[in-house]
């Protein structure tokens, strides 16, 4: 299988298995039929891609845009797809019509296709179910819709709600301004994060889902070294009381970690603190006579 060594150095010197990965992968994207095609056919290449990489490609289910272009992709290389749409778009009296669905979501008898209906006032429940589950988000061009989806998990990342990586196809410099938004708010201690860490970007969709596999393979390995790293066993030290109790042989067993008191002689402790202040008092005040008569 293929194999490529972990960009950060220093780490390991283990390969990171970039193949036989089947991710969920979040894709949002325009769903106007105005989208340029420079947008619509550089979506068309990720929903084939996605397929041929048996990764599965959730979406808003769109027939048009970005996202119709993507879902068709999809369907030519027999790809799985998830499509999420609010029920306001489902025509009533006709169930089995699906106003500005994507063919893809018509075929009743194929198994790679799925179809969620979310309800709710608003859009909030399509979101969180888009990202459910997900390993990554994709983040092709797109309008206000696509804007308000990338930076509510961009926030979600930021305060660490989510760890999926997220990814912005930027075709032509499409979200340059998206990257110079983030340069700027770091420069002005605005982010908890670095921008990278939040957001990342590349210039097509092939190079985003590279970047992606590469992304989680990479966190599986950490997270496989990290649970091969034993343990180490912290000790506890005594007590200075309790080592001084030790020398005068007064048994000594007070507090467990869980802060019960499990047994102690306090009676002995209070007449040996009594002996060893006063041995310590007539120490002190035999070298302070000895040290007059120098």
């Amino acid at each position: 299988s293929k194999s490529i060594p972990m960009s950060q150095k220093g780490e390991t010197s283990e390969p990171i298995q970039t193949e036989a990965m089947n991710l969920r992968i979040c894709c949002y994207g325009s769903s106007s039929p105005n989208t340029q095609e420079r947008y619509t056919t550089d979506a068309h290449k990720l929903g084939q891609l996605l397929a041929k990489k048996g990764h599965t490609c959730v979406n808003g289910a769109g027939a048009s845009g970005c996202m119709g272009a993507m879902n068709r992709g999809a369907q030519d290389s027999n790809g799985r797809v998830v499509g999420v749409i609010h029920e306001m778009f489902v025509q009533k009296g006709k169930s089995d019509w699906l106003e500005n669905c994507a063919p893809v979501f018509a075929k009743r008898d194929n198994d790679k296709t799925q179809l969620l209906v979310v309800g709710g006032d608003d859009l909030q429940e399509r979101k969180r179910m888009l990202v459910k589950n997900a390993d990554a988000i994709i983040v092709l061009p797109g309008g206000p819709g696509t804007f308000d989806e990338v930076w509510e998990m961009a926030c979600s990342r930021q305060i660490g709600l989510i760890k999926m990586p997220i990814v912005c196809v930027n075709i032509d410099g499409y979200y340059d301004a998206f990257a110079s938004i983030l340069t700027r708010a770091y420069a002005d201690k605005f982010l908890y994060k670095h921008p990278e860490e939040i957001l990342h970007f590349e210039s097509s969709s092939e190079n985003a889902v590279k970047w992606i596999e590469m992304h989680v393979a990479e966190q599986k390995l950490k997270l496989g070294l990290r649970a091969k790293t034993p343990n180490k066993s912290l000790s506890r030290k005594s007590s200075m009381l309790k080592r001084m109790m030790s020398a005068y042989n007064i048994p000594f067993k007070v507090e467990s970690f869980n802060g019960a008191v499990e047994s102690a002689d306090f009676n002995s402790i209070r007449r040996s603190t009594s002996t060893i202040l006063l041995t310590f008092t007539a120490g002190l005040a035999l070298g302070m006579m000895f040290s007059s008569k120098r």
